[in-house]
């Protein structure tokens, strides 16, 4: 079997020159060159064809009549290849052809050199054909014929030279013979290799190049503001003489239409004015047309003229963000609303279902039966299928079901009488109209010119395991050109060998089918231009589900979500990824897997992994990206490399997750040994990072996240850790590809997902911002957390007086703040015992300032002030006034929160002398921080009986802020709880920085499996100042702040108005708040 790895790099697009990172082989890409018996593989095979698409194909023998192995001349070896004698038979043609694919090994971006030798005078009837593939998907179509003259040996050499356009993925060659032949020629050493410059006596092919289509994506869009839930796009193909035709569509469908218009060449200012002017003077085109502009490069001579249609489909279906696409043609009229026709589509949808005995339709096709209308004796068109049904009985009429063999397979009179959709068989070369989930497989852009582009769909949609069924009441009407008008499509490729070029595009299309190159067909992507259309206002009409294809954006003050996370600046609307595996599972996290073919491989078309998986969080932010997968994935173990340890949000948010342990990995250091500090391990080796990669595996063998930091690494080094990652990662594993602030090239990226396909079969490759996720395709959703039994307190529950709370607040000169604190703690707390003020202060005025704090609230609450120690540690003069305390539960705080909702300490006190089971009391949490939708974790959040004002809540892999509290301030603990949790790492914590990750690293990470307490709603909101924690006030200058704030206490005797600040904030969103203050005189 090919090495997958082989299979991957064909798959990718090489849009950027590779050349120097693969290996070039020198051999020969013919099998059998000279036609010898004892070659192992033949390869040669002839087909015989009678009419358009008749075909009779057989492997290449000497019992042949027109072509066989002929031993009467030779040039080398034994045999040639004899064409002829033969009659023609009347459109009959014989190809002998030979179809290559290269594995990855032999790809080179190289010229071409095709040599093959003839003998015979009748040699000139034969004709050379090579279809040759990129990696990019382009394609190139050579077509030349034998030179006259001979060597000693009787025979002539014709050699063809190929420029180098790119990274050959596959090629065909193809001998053909059309015309009649009265005695035999001879054909020998046909050759096809790379080269490396114009050789002598090769004549420089350049009639046709591989073609090259630009793109101007959304070029023109509706501007309405309106939202409503389109189901279905219509995607359409058109030259700009269709474009009235698809406003009248647009009149009648009055929903969402994708439209690729394809110009004759490089468009002009004034062509293009004037697709807008026709644009915007309908009011249906405007209103519901989303149009995209094609063209080609004008230096393609002959395969510029086969009209793309398959590549425009692509590109119109591609745009489309409903969850069905309907694909038509400009000249295709289905006489139906949007609205109608989903309503038709929902009823054969759930008859479909019936049928199949499925509860999902994903692999349904829906064919829309065709009728032509070839004249217009009678005005106006059949609006239901009862009307049409009596235009149809007409003899009369100008409409008649459409009768060739492409569409006849929907049985039109079947589908008169019937009442509901019926299922019909997959038939060669059926080509209906389709209506499909927008996530069925792209067409085959290979298809170009007139005919069989369909036919091609409707064998891919077999091959991937789709079912057909019929509408039963929809129907679709072409509206023929009159006779004496010429399309204008077969009119452009009259000059073209038609019949041949078809036929030799089927047969290419089946080899690739057959080597899965194209098993499910390529997208169709924007090379070249980057356009962004524009409206009105800025928007698209239309409502986008989970499933755009588009980066769309929904922020609130507070939030920003991303869905599809291209957050880049570049869109990737236009690639778009297929399945390979058959597992429709598989596919709804997104991603890109090694069976996937690629428009265009860069950085930056990296599917993401989408929102609806859970991993939804603000860019740069790779704590919470760590978070998400490792919740969703159920790891339990975080490897970080290369890097001197786990640091940063990191060592704050990973105990939360309740991981085994958070290793960091150093290969090629100068010792080998294991570190361990708590859940923090340091593995050094002096080997290679594969080495101590297997000793982390050996120690720590369950599910592992492995975080390579590669921003300051080169491609290779990167590219080499990643590999040892690959090599020891299992299927339960993830790795995230940190990019750093500038990314690798695309080649790297390239190179990296044939690696992880090499090593790893199912694995797909996702993208979210700056980070690369590689994981296994089948890896699924952890299981839902085991929920404990809640609390038993819940029903029994009863407060109960004599259970105080005292507060500890840290405050470093911001009096201000702190009198704004215990302000609106006097306003809204009850059941306080005593505040303990731990303060450092670097100026008298601060001192000052707290001074005013005691005098104005010591009639409201015990205050002691207490002033950092420079001769005890800061975390051992907590464990001191913890210590000294006589309440049950103690409330930890910093200055920076404003209360904004009563609350009694009393009840909250009660509550954890009562509920054992409850770890702590959260006063920052609640209902409304909608970070998540609550209803997901209903099974996590419980009321108290005595008043549903109170709630327990599981935290365990709840999304932030819920899953972990990153601040210490606003929980209340049971005195006791904090001294024996304390103990442990308090003594040495010299700031407030320590305190606060040796409270997650310990207390909530011992917590984490533990019921909490809340109120309904948050009582607080925290750092109501600007990023450095300053009140955003009128002062501009953070660096003055504190002396400022202060002297507004001090100096001009105000405070913050808490009372106007708890009204603005009190329905905030979010834990943590920015909003201005008002300050008003103070009083006391």
């Amino acid at each position: 079997m090919t090495r997958l790895k082989d299979v991957v790099l064909i798959l990718a697009a090489a849009a950027v020159n590779l050349s120097s990172c693969l290996v070039q082989d020198q051999g020969e890409l013919i099998v059998n060159p000279s036609f010898e018996e004892d070659s192992k593989d033949a390869r040669w095979s002839i087909s015989e064809r009678t009419g358009l698409w008749s075909v009779e194909k057989r492997p290449l023998s000497t019992d042949s009549k027109i072509v066989h192995y002929s031993r009467t001349f030779s040039r080398s070896g034994h045999r040639s290849l004899s064409f002829g004698p033969w009659t023609k038979l009347q459109e009959t043609s014989v190809f002998v052809s030979q179809y290559g694919s290269l594995d990855s090994g032999a790809y080179r971006s190289s010229p071409l050199v095709l040599v093959l030798w003839t003998r015979g005078d009748q040699s000139g009837n034969l004709k050379i054909n090579l279809d040759v593939s990129y990696l990019d998907n382009r394609f190139l179509f050579v077509e030349a014929n034998p030179v006259s003259g001979e060597d000693a040996s009787g025979f002539a050499r014709t050699c063809v030279f190929i420029p180098n356009y790119g990274i050959v993925r596959s090629f065909m060659l193809n001998l053909i013979v059309d015309k009649a032949i009265d005695k035999p020629f001879y054909i020998d050493d046909v050759s096809l290799r790379f080269a490396g410059h114009l050789e002598s006596g090769c004549f420089l092919y350049d009639r046709s190049y591989p073609v090259q289509r630009h793109v101007l994506s959304d070029f023109l869009r509706p501007s309405s503001t309106e939202e409503p839930d389109y189901k279905i796009t219509l995607a359409i193909q058109l030259t700009k003489d269709r474009l009235d035709l698809v406003g009248e569509t647009a009149a009648i469908w009055k929903g969402p239409i994708s439209a690729a218009l394809l110009l004759f060449g490089e468009p002009n200012a004034a062509e293009l004015s004037r697709i807008v002017e026709t644009y915007y003077s309908s009011e249906s085109l405007s209103s519901y047309v989303t149009l995209h502009v094609v063209w080609e490069d004008r230096l393609n001579r002959k395969d510029s003229t086969m009209y793309p249609a398959n590549a425009l489909r692509n590109l119109a279906i591609s745009h489309s963000a409903t969850e069905y696409v309907f694909y038509v043609d400009a000249d295709m009229y289905p006489p139906f609303s949007e609205a109608k026709t989903w309503k038709s589509l929902s009823r054969s949808i759930e008859r479909a279902k019936q049928l199949s005995g499925s509860e999902r339709c994903d692999k349904c096709a829906f064919v829309t039966p065709l009728f032509n209308r070839a004249s217009e004796k009678v005005p106006g068109y059949p609006k239901t299928k009862a009307e049409l049904k009596k235009r149809v009985a007409d003899p009369s009429s100008d409409i008649q079901p459409c009768l060739l063999l492409s569409h006849l397979v929907v049985d039109h009179r079947r589908w008169f009488a019937a009442s509901e959709a019926y299922e019909i068989e997959y038939a060669e070369d059926m080509e209906p109209y389709f209506i499909v989930p927008s996530a069925a497989p792209l067409m085959n852009d290979a298809y170009a010119g007139y005919g069989r582009d369909k036919c091609a769909y409707s064998r891919d949609l077999n091959a991937d395991g789709f079912r057909f069924f019929v509408l039963e009441g929809l129907f679709v009407i072409n509206l023929l050109d009159p006779p004496e008008s010429l399309n204008q499509i077969i009119r452009r490729a009259a000059d073209m060998p038609i019949p041949d070029r078809l036929f030799l595009n089927i047969e290419f299309h089946k080899n690739d089918l057959e080597h899965g190159h194209i098993r499910y067909p390529a997208s169709y992507s924007s090379r070249s231009v980057s356009y962004s259309g524009q409206t009105a206002n800025g928007h698209s009409k239309y409502k986008f589900t989970a499933r755009d294809k588009d980066t769309q954006h929904s922020e609130n003050q507070d939030h920003t979500s991303v869905k599809d996370g291209n957050n880049s600046g570049t869109s990737s609307s236009d690639t778009k990824i297929v399945k390979v595996d058959g597992d429709s599972e598989i596919e709804t996290d997104g991603g890109t897997g090694c069976g996937t073919v690629l428009a265009d491989f860069k950085f930056t078309s990296i599917p993401d992994l989408v929102s609806s998986i859970g991993i939804n969080v603000q860019p740069k932010r790779k704590d919470l990206i760590v978070e998400s997968l490792m919740k969703l994935y159920g790891v339990h173990t975080y490897v970080e490399m290369p890097s001197a340890s786990v640091a940063g949000s990191l060592r704050i948010m990973l105990p939360l997750m309740q991981p085994e342990a958070a290793i960091s990995v150093l290969p090629e250091s100068h010792s080998d040994d294991r570190e361990i500090r708590g859940i923090f391990e340091n593995y050094r080796s002096k080997g290679t990072v594969y080495e101590v990669l297997k000793t982390v595996v050996a120690d720590h063998p369950g599910p592992k996240l492995y975080s390579l930091n590669s921003g300051q690494l080169s491609g290779e080094k990167a590219r080499e850790l990643a590999n040892a990652i690959l090599r020891q990662a299992s299927n339960d594993d993830v790795i995230l590809i940190d990019t750093g602030s500038e990314t690798k090239p695309d080649e790297c990226w390239l190179h990296l997902f044939a690696d992880m396909c090499d090593q790893r079969l199912d694995w797909r490759m996702y993208r979210k911002y700056d980070y690369v996720i590689m994981k296994s395709g089948a890896l699924r959703k952890a299981p839902p957390e085991t929920v404990p039994e809640a609390p038993g307190c819940l029903d029994s529950f009863q407060p109960r007086s004599g259970f105080g709370t005292d507060v500890i607040l840290f405050s470093k000169n911001r009096p201000l703040q702190t009198f704004a604190f215990v302000d609106s703690l006097k306003t809204y707390a009850t059941g306080l015992n005593k505040v303990w003020l731990l303060v450092k202060t670097e100026d008298a005025i601060f001192d000052d300032g707290y001074d005013l704090v005691v005098s104005c609230f010591s009639r409201f609450v015990s205050i002691e002030v207490i002033k950092e120690s420079t001769s005890e540690s800061f975390g051992r003069q907590i464990l001191n006034i913890i210590r000294s305390s006589s309440a049950y539960s103690i409330l930890i705080a910093v200055d920076e929160i404003i209360w904004l909702r009563p609350f009694d300490l009393g009840v909250v006190s009660s509550l954890l002398h009562d509920c054992q089971d409850a770890a702590m009391f959260q006063l920052r949490l609640g209902e409304n921080i909608r970070v998540f939708d609550r209803r997901d974790y209903s099974d996590r959040f419980r009321s108290f009986r005595f008043d549903d004002d109170y709630l327990t809540y599981y935290p365990r892999r709840l999304p932030y802020d819920f899953g972990y509290v990153l601040n210490v301030d606003g929980v209340v603990s049971r005195r006791q709880d904090l001294l024996e949790e304390f103990e442990s790492f308090l003594p040495a914590c010299s700031t407030p920085g320590c305190v606060e990750q040796g409270w997650i690293m310990h207390r909530l990470h011992n917590a984490s499996r533990r019921w909490h307490l809340m109120y309904r709603n948050s009582r607080m909101v925290n750092n109501m100042g600007m990023a450095d924690g300053r009140v955003a006030d009128r002062y501009e200058s953070p660096a003055d702040g504190s002396y400022q704030l202060a002297r507004v206490l001090v100096g001009e005797r105000k405070r913050i108005d808490v009372e106007q600040f708890a009204n603005q904030n009190r329905n905030h969103q979010n834990t943590h708040q920015s909003k201005p203050v008002q300050f008003v005189p103070l009083e006391c």
